[in-house]
């Protein structure tokens, strides 16, 4: 097929996807509505899992991994 008449079949296809969504309804809401939108971090859990990081990395900088960029590529 023709790469033209491919996304004039995929154009079509969503036309008619987007026409049936709109004859569903729904009566649900999609939303929730909290007083705090934010979780609180847990410090315990950060620091454990920072200090396990920071352990396996083998090149680091007290609180920072140092890395080189495309090291890896010859």
């Amino acid at each position: 097929m023709e790469k033209t008449e491919i996304q004039k079949q995929a154009k079509e296809i969503l036309d008619r996807f987007a026409k049936a969504l709109e004859k569903v309804k729904t009566e649900e809401s999609f939303y929730v509505d909290r007083k705090e939108f934010e979780r609180a971090e847990i410090k315990s859990k950060c620091e454990d899992f920072k200090q396990e990081l920071l352990k396996n990395a083998p090149q680091k900088d007290s609180d920072f991994i140092i890395a080189e960029k495309g090291i890896w590529k010859k």
